[in-house]
């Protein structure tokens, strides 16, 4: 790299000029002319000069070229240039008495002529110079203009036309429309990016066609987005169809995979910038994602009153953190495991106390903030709030009571999210189990490896972890079991419509007992009645927070609830009580459940010293006990219902040990006697077993008698055994597939015969819906009615009996069924049973539209985390991750050459004081589009405020000197205007010196501040 003084720029390049010309005298003379300025070449003939063309084709500058040369003619040369891709763009000044010739040559491609004799050197030289550069810059434009992969006009290119179009033509009303490929990134995973650049391609080449003839001008955007500005229409349906047609790889006119929203905001506003206008039109379109019912969407006013209200909460969001309106409330949670409720802690919610709008509720700036990137901002602040509010507390009360804050799937991906919270807790002195994270369950359910180390870090520092919101998420069982989780809290909505519609309690029930098996407690918000809360206390839920007890509410007075818990912690404590549902079954049956184990048909708890009893039987489940009868006097009740009955030949032996002192004596040398007889019923001996045990622990005067039908336990065992031998297909289901499908087919691969299986309650409980004889036949038809149109021969491939028969790996297919109307994905799952059949198939159908959704989500959440919210580049985190990436390859010895470029505002301080920061903020996105337009084909991050970073490699590392004189070159020309100017500074990896990109990133640096003060200096 030259050094920075002798850096290319355009005073002092050397260009490379063929002179092409049978006469010495006038290759001489031009050289003489050149040669200080530009490094000549010369051609005798035509011959060699189109050999010098064609060989220096990529350094040549300018041709000066004679008509009349031997071997061939000037005006073959410029015949054959025009006819070549590669040389036809190099300018070509013909040297020529001949003006009758001027006419042709220019038509053939020559952009200007020299007369001869060459008798005024100054004005062939500026003629010359002015023709390089004027060809130059013409280049710059083509190569920059177009999008390399759709052909498309650049975004900034697209809004200069678009500009353009609206000077000349005042009185045309406009339509913005701005289009969108729906999950695109979806594409590219599933399908591989040559894919979605075959659909980005085609779809440009079709946006192309629909704007031909004075229709419109259109551009892509970034990435999957497209930008169309053309005359007013009233249906733009058409051009959706058009756009969509073909993007499926056929000719049909539908598109497989792919579909396309498009938003539009009709008769544009001339008055607004024109990248404001097609913001509205981005507005529009987002209001239909994810609605596959809907692909067109109008900007209208109401549409206009959201953006004027977005617009103007975001522009004073930085003023409001300033000015402290923020507030955060704080709703108590109650440990209701006692009689009496106890104080556990407190959840954080913020409020925004707008001086002029008043109280904003959070429904309303939360989700704002989360698309724009600034709720990361809004997190520490309530964060630092809460830990400054619980060490006052602490000091004040004297007691602790923990807070818990909400942790933004966004600041998962943060790579500073662990040292933050370590600051927090170093600066206001509070311990990690003060401070309670609620993370919802969604940021759990994208399944990210990152998430859940970020969290198991998290809880080794000592934080508890409680996941938000459960019941919304879609979690699986089985991944829940996994997941690093301190307490489960239920989704406020998952509470109120259990408790409205009386048919979720059962659901309640059951996740209480999840957290129960998973060891964590329970936390159920959205409380607002004594009935909800005893019905949560009963199902054995352990913390609640609501109305009930609290809404929400400002420091000061929440303190009445620490002065409360304060004077409990300082009274004795009181014994320990048990949840009505647990105390209920301990004074009915506590110690029976202890004493014997399922399968009795008859229980009696037996008062020793009284003889008094009580006998329960079992309804529904074993453990479900029910109270059938009492007595005062057990022996003879037992005498007469048992001895009676018996065998003759067991007759004597059961009266003799069930005498009250005999059975007695039996359980004082051991906690159990058990004996076992036959009972005459219907002229034929039943077998039963009587087995009594002593009550246990403390108590010496109780018993408890159990009695079941030994026969019937018999038969259950042998019918079980039959059953399991006669329901393969059940054996080899549960083997071969979880529990998360709808609908499981076991099926004859051979014959066709089949039966189905329909999830039924939970998921391990399976009903047989149907059996039959075609199944193959049944699919066919099937297939025609509900799958959707473009998936169906998809379907119809994997479903056919020879591939079926072909047995090796699981295969899966994901595709859409037609339900009311609409597209849903499914998923399909085709596996050999696991016995060695080699017959049988099972496959599982089920719903992955929630999955889908979450992709989407995870897949947004990480474009909002890496991308700046101002600029819509990449941005620190981004950058992070760029050089993490290129540090492994400098490692592993493997790095491809690259550069770093260093980018700073000029003077946006000076913009930002005088104009405010709204002028502040357009200066910004000027210079962010100067510097993308440079350097087109590299990532491009702002890494601080007035700050951006580019990593150079490919055709702009091997152009990169051209490209930082071009940055220079531009500034030059802004500072005269007033327009944006940046400082640069660029450096170079150097293989073996530098060892990480923070060397290379160091040396740009302080090129670029030698940049600044030199262009201070003047």
């Amino acid at each position: 790299m030259p050094d920075k003084k002798e850096q290319f720029n355009a005073a002092n390049a050397r260009r490379l000029v063929l002179v092409a010309d049978d006469e010495l005298i006038n290759r001489e003379l031009l050289g003489n002319m050149l040669e200080d300025t530009y490094d000549v070449l010369f051609a005798e003939n035509g011959a060699e000069a189109i050999a010098a063309i064609r060989e220096h084709r990529d350094a040549l500058s300018i041709v000066l070229l004679d008509l009349i040369m031997p071997e061939m003619s000037g005006m073959d040369i410029l015949r054959a240039m025009r006819g070549d891709a590669e040389l036809q763009s190099i300018p070509v000044i013909v040297c020529t008495s001949d003006n009758s010739a001027e006419v042709e040559c220019l038509l053939l491609g020559a952009i200007d002529f020299i007369s001869k004799p060459y008798d005024q050197p100054e004005v062939i030289l500026a003629r010359i110079r002015r023709t390089i550069e004027l060809c130059e810059d013409r280049q710059i434009i083509r190569d920059t203009e177009k999008d390399s992969l759709t052909g498309l006009y650049t975004r900034e290119y697209f809004y200069r036309y678009a500009e353009q179009f609206d000077q000349l033509n005042r009185e045309v009303p406009t339509d913005a429309v701005y289009l969108d490929v729906n999950h695109f990134h979806i594409l590219n995973e599933r399908y591989g990016r040559a894919y979605g650049d075959e659909v980005l391609r085609r779809l440009g080449e079709n946006l192309t066609e629909a704007t031909l003839n004075g229709a419109g001008i259109v551009c892509r955007r970034q990435a999957d987005t497209f930008m169309i500005y053309c005359p007013h229409r009233e249906d733009h349906s058409p051009l959706l169809e058009l756009a969509s047609r073909g993007l499926s790889g056929d000719d049909s006119g539908t598109a497989s995979r792919v579909r396309l929203r498009m938003g539009i905001y009709p008769m544009t506003d001339r008055s607004i910038d024109i990248e404001r206008r097609f913001d509205r039109a981005k507005m529009a379109a987002d209001t239909i994602r994810n609605n596959y019912s809907q692909a067109i969407a109008i900007y209208d006013n109401t549409l206009h009153q959201t953006e004027l209200y977005s617009e103007q909460l975001l522009e004073e969001f930085p003023e409001a953190i300033a000015q402290r309106q923020f507030k955060v409330y704080y709703q108590p949670k109650f440990d209701i495991r006692s009689e009496i409720p106890s104080l556990s802690s407190a959840e954080a919610l913020v409020r925004w106390q707008h001086p002029t709008m008043g109280l904003i509720s959070p429904g309303v700036f939360i989700p704002l903030f989360e698309s724009n990137s600034l709720i990361q901002q809004l997190d520490l602040y309530v964060w630092r709030e809460a830990a400054s509010q619980v060490r006052h507390w602490r000091e004040k009360f004297g007691i602790s009571v923990p807070v818990s804050v909400n942790v933004s799937r966004i600041d998962m991906y943060d790579p500073g999210l662990i040292d933050t919270f370590r600051g927090i807790l170093e600066d206001y002195s509070i311990s990690p189990s003060e401070l309670l994270l609620e993370i919802t369950e969604s940021a759990y359910t994208q399944n990210s490896a990152q998430i859940i180390e970020t969290v198991n870090e998290l809880r080794s520092l000592g934080f508890r972890i409680e996941m938000d919101d459960f019941g919304t998420g879609y979690s699986s069982l089985s991944m829940i079991s996994s997941l690093p989780i301190d307490a489960l809290k239920l989704d406020m909505r998952f509470i109120r419509n259990a408790f409205s519609q009386r048919r979720d309690i059962r659901m309640l029930e059951l996740i209480i007992d999840i957290a129960e098996y998973l060891g964590v407690p329970t936390i159920a918000e959205g409380v607002e009645t004594e009935d909800q809360l005893e019905a949560l206390r009963d199902m054995g839920c352990d913390i609640v927070q609501g109305y009930y007890f609290s809404k929400p509410v400002p420091p000061e007075e929440y303190e009445h609830f620490m002065a409360e818990e304060k004077v409990r912690r300082d009274e004795p404590a009181p014994a320990p009580s048990l949840p009505k549902r647990t105390r209920d079954k301990y004074v009915s049956y506590a110690n029976i459940a202890h004493a014997l184990s399922s399968g009795f048909e008859n229980i009696y708890y037996v008062d020793t010293l009284t003889d008094h009893f009580v006998e329960f039987s079992p309804r529904g489940k074993p453990d479900d006990l029910q109270i059938e009868r009492g007595g005062g006097d057990f022996f003879d009740v037992i005498r007469r219902s048992v001895v009676s009955s018996l065998h003759p030949e067991d007759r004597e032996r059961v009266t003799a040990c069930l005498e009250k002192r005999a059975l007695l004596s039996q359980l004082l040398g051991d906690s159990s006697f058990s004996i076992t007889y036959r009972v005459m019923e219907n002229g034929a001996p039943v077998y039963y077993n009587l087995k009594a045990v002593r009550a246990g622990g403390q108590d010496d005067h109780h018993m408890v008698v159990g009695i079941s039908n030994v026969d019937d336990l018999t038969r259950q065992a042998i019918s079980y055994q039959e059953a399991r031998a006669r329901s393969t297909e059940f054996f080899n289901i549960a083997q071969a597939l979880s529990g998360e499908f709808e609908s499981i087919y076991y099926v004859n691969t051979k014959t066709g015969d089949y039966t189905e299986f329909t999830a039924n309650g939970t998921y391990d409980k399976l009903q047989i819906e149907k059996t039959g004889t075609g199944f193959f036949e049944e699919c066919v038809k099937n297939i025609q009615t509900v799958v959707y149109a473009d998936d169906r021969s998809l379907v119809s491939a994997a479903l056919t009996k020879e591939a079926l028969s072909a047995f090796g790996e699981t295969r899966t297919i994901d595709y859409r069924l037609m339900i009311d109307g609409s597209p849903v994905y499914y998923r399909m799952k085709i596996m050999n049973t696991v016995s060695g059949d080699r017959e049988h198939v099972v496959i599982g159908v089920c719903n992955i539209a929630s999955q889908m959704s979450r992709e989407l989500e995870l897949a947004e959440a990480r474009e909002l985390a890496f991308k700046d919210a101002l600029t819509g580049i990449k941005n620190t985190r981004s950058y992070v991750q760029s050089e993490q990436q290129l540090n492994g390859e400098i490692e592993r010895g493997d790095c491809r050459p690259f550069s770093v470029v260093v980018c700073d505002i000029n003077d946006l301080k000076g913009v930002n004081d005088t104009k405010g920061h709204k002028a502040g903020d357009r200066y910004i996105k000027d210079a962010c589009a100067l510097i993308c337009r440079i350097f087109a084909h590299s990532p491009v991050f702002r890494v601080g405020g007035d700050e951006f970073t580019v990593i150079l490699s490919g055709r702009d590392y091997e152009h990169r000197e051209k490209l930082m004189e071009e940055l220079r070159t531009v500034c030059a020309e802004n500072r005269k205007t007033g327009a944006v100017t940046v400082a640069g500074g660029i450096s170079d990896y150097i293989p073996g010196k530098d060892s990480c990109v923070a060397d290379v990133f160091g040396r740009a640096d302080s090129d670029m501040y030698a940049n600044k003060a030199a262009v201070k200096r003047g």
